[in-house]
């Protein structure tokens, strides 16, 4: 007979409590992994071999960069077990070189159709051809083309986004939610202060249509202003969007990016993704800040002239950033207190409360980072922020498989007391006859989620410190957008 503990593999070894020791842990392996996913011999199933760039896999294909620049797509099944072992050990989806947004990334939508579908009791339900509205007031199908226009187009526009990931919907469409007043759609469980929200667990979009422009009259609800800010809606969008995307990377990319894509400009029907009307969008957007801020709610915002504008982004009091470098470094908890500084209490590390501007600076900087790496840096800031989603995403599939393993392992145990001659003991040990053999518990520790939120960050800064990164993106920032930024 034989013993042995049946405790849970984690209570049996120690637990990595520093964040920092995981990062370390990941940035080797993040090291060894991308020297993996380089240059190396490929052998087919008739055993020729060939030295080829790993791009990553397209469907059921493998992506090869050739020597002289040509990108071939081989079938997995073509090559040999090596080959496929290693494709699957470092899954890598492929994405074509970034080189802008194309042309096509935005197009005008006259032919767009909304369909009316049967709802519940106090429930309209319209459908375009990607998204289905649930709504407690009826709208009419011409209204909600009108609405419905937005949420097409900004699904047009990510086909073409330079992540190159774009959710599906848990059916057949996307699913909208739309409320009649700001009353109901915060009782549906939105944020109190929200004009928009993406709910991830539940995969539904919500919005207020009393934000959005939409008011009852005599004749039905109607839009009452051409001039209502699309901007929280095409953000939230983007969440869901990239629903596949959020759980792999730092708050502060996902926010980023859905800042950047709301504030592309929307003229004529289209999302204007030509690079000097990105780069006005993000201008415009300071301007509009300010002028929300020294203007009382109730009133209208002035009408400043081109040269007022530009005087004022080049020397006014223009709303505060956060230092790229500690945006850079920043884990979720921290974006979620406002802060990177803790103090320990006797109840643990706390983060230092939110004051109502720090989120605000947290979204312009995120904001601001993403543009330079998109439109500053183009093919190679996003060949740099799609490793970052990709290593990202590596870590992330080794926390889930680590889970999976020790409750397969949990399993196994349970299985593996109820056989005869299995003897489980006061001491929480069991015996068992030598002929039989104990499950194998998971190797290693329970991995530290903040820390693999940050696991690609070496990816993104390409060998070189947060502080070199964050000044030589603050100081491109000031002169590409000609600003007077100001990093704090």
């Amino acid at each position: 007979m034989r013993s042995c503990d049946a405790v849970s593999p984690w209570c049996r070894r120690s637990i990595f409590s520093s964040a920092a020791a995981v990062l370390l842990a990941l940035a080797s392996t993040s090291s060894a992994q991308e020297a993996s996913t380089g240059t190396r011999v490929w052998t087919n199933t008739a055993g020729k071999t060939i030295t080829a760039e790993y791009l990553g896999i397209r469907g059921n294909e493998v992506v090869l960069g050739m020597q002289g620049g040509k990108i071939s797509f081989i079938p997995l099944a073509s090559l040999s077990t090596a080959d496929n072992d290693f494709v699957r050990a470092n899954r890598l989806d492929y994405h074509a070189r970034w080189r802008g947004w194309p042309v096509d990334a935005s197009q005008a939508m006259p032919g767009l159709t909304v369909a009316e579908e049967a709802g519940g009791a106090r429930e309209f339900v319209y459908t375009t051809k990607n998204f289905r509205f649930h709504c407690d007031v009826e709208l009419g199908t011409t209204l909600m083309k009108d609405l419905a226009r937005t949420f097409e187009l900004t699904l047009q526009l990510h086909s073409k986004s330079p992540f190159g990931v774009l959710a599906k919907p848990e059916k057949d469409r996307f699913e909208a939610q739309l409320f009649g007043t700001l009353a109901d759609y915060r009782s549906a469980g939105a944020p109190s202060h929200s004009a928009g929200v993406y709910m991830p667990k539940k995969k539904i979009f919500l919005a207020p249509l009393e934000l959005m422009g939409i008011r009852p009259g005599p004749a039905g609800h109607r839009k009452v202003s051409d001039e209502y800010d699309i901007s929280t809606i095409v953000h939230e969008l983007t969440h869901m969007l990239t629903h596949d995307m959020l759980a792999n990377l730092p708050l502060w990319v996902n926010e980023g990016y859905a800042e950047y894509i709301a504030t592309i400009p929307i003229q004529a029907g289209t999302f204007r993704t030509d690079r000097e009307k990105i780069r006005e969008g993000v201008r415009d957007s300071f301007v509009t800040t300010h002028l929300k801020r020294i203007t009382r709610p109730d009133k209208e915002l002035p009408k400043w002239g081109k040269a007022q504008r530009e005087t004022f982004l080049k020397t006014g009091a223009l709303p505060g950033l956060r230092r790229v470098a500690d945006m850079l470094q920043m884990t979720d908890e921290e974006w979620t207190s406002g802060s990177r500084q803790s103090v320990r209490t006797p109840f643990g590390t706390q983060f230092t409360p939110p004051t109502p501007h720090d989120l605000p600076q947290l979204y312009r900087t995120a904001h601001l980072i993403i543009y330079y790496f998109i439109e500053i840096e183009g093919e190679k800031g996003v060949e740099k922020l799609r490793k970052f989603l990709e290593e990202n995403r590596r870590n992330m599939d080794r926390y889930e498989q680590y889970f999976q393993d020790v409750e397969d392992y949990e399993k196994a145990m349970v299985g593996f007391l109820a056989l005869p001659g299995v003897t489980k003991l006061p001491d929480g040990k069991f015996r068992y006859p030598s002929h039989l053999k104990p499950p194998k518990a998971p190797e290693g520790s329970p991995p530290d989620l903040k820390a693999l939120k940050l696991g690609g960050l070496p990816a993104l800064l390409n060998g070189e410190s947060a502080e070199a990164v964050g000044s030589r993106i603050e100081e491109a920032l000031r002169k590409d957008l000609n600003m007077n930024l100001q990093f704090n």
